[in-house]
C-alpha cells in the first residue's frame, strides 16, 4: 500500500504541473495600427505593481523599468536598469506582441503569451493578469504604467 501512494503522489504532481496555467494567445489576434492618447504605441515607464496572492504593492520610480511598443513592427522593448522586483520577469530586450481585441476589451501577449486584459486612461497603462480573453484568472498582479 504504501508503495502505491508513493508512487501515486508523484505522478499527480507532474500531472499537476503538466496543466498549468500558462496559455498561448487564440487565434483571433489582431494588430490594430493606431495612433493618439488611446494607443499603446510608445514608452511607458512601469510604476506599480500590485496583487497577487500574496498582496504586494510595489512602486518604481519612471525610469526604472521602460516598455517601448512599436505597433507597425508588433515589438514591444523592455529596458529595465537594475531596478526591478521579484514579481517582474520581463529583463532587457525586445519582443513581440499581439494586441487581442474582442467585445471592445483589449488583450496584451508577449511572445505569444497572454497577459491580460489593458485599458488605457490617459496618460495610464493598467494590465490585469486577472482577466484573460477567455475568462477570468485568479491571483494575478496588476501594472500600472505610465507615459
Amino acid at each position: 500500500m504504501k508503495q502505491s501512494i508513493y508512487t501515486l503522489v508523484p505522478l499527480l504532481l507532474v500531472l499537476l504541473m503538466i496543466s498549468s496555467c500558462k496559455k498561448e494567445t487564440p487565434a483571433n489576434i489582431t494588430q490594430p495600427v493606431t495612433t493618439g492618447t488611446n494607443s499603446i504605441n510608445g514608452t511607458w515607464n512601469l510604476i506599480r505593481i500590485y496583487g497577487g496572492i500574496a498582496g504586494i504593492n510595489e512602486t518604481h520610480n519612471s525610469g526604472d523599468v521602460e516598455w517601448t511598443f512599436d505597433t507597425q513592427a508588433g515589438t514591444l522593448t523592455v529596458n529595465d536598469n537594475g531596478n526591478s522586483s521579484a514579481y517582474y520577469d520581463l529583463p532587457s530586450g525586445t519582443y513581440n506582441f499581439q494586441q487581442i481585441s474582442s467585445s471592445n476589451q483589449h488583450y496584451l501577449a508577449i511572445e505569444a503569451n497572454e497577459l491580460g486584459q489593458f485599458t488605457i486612461s490617459g496618460n495610464q497603462l493598467v494590465i490585469d493578469e486577472n482577466n484573460k480573453s477567455d475568462g477570468e484568472g485568479a491571483c494575478g498582479f496588476y501594472m500600472v504604467l505610465e507615459r
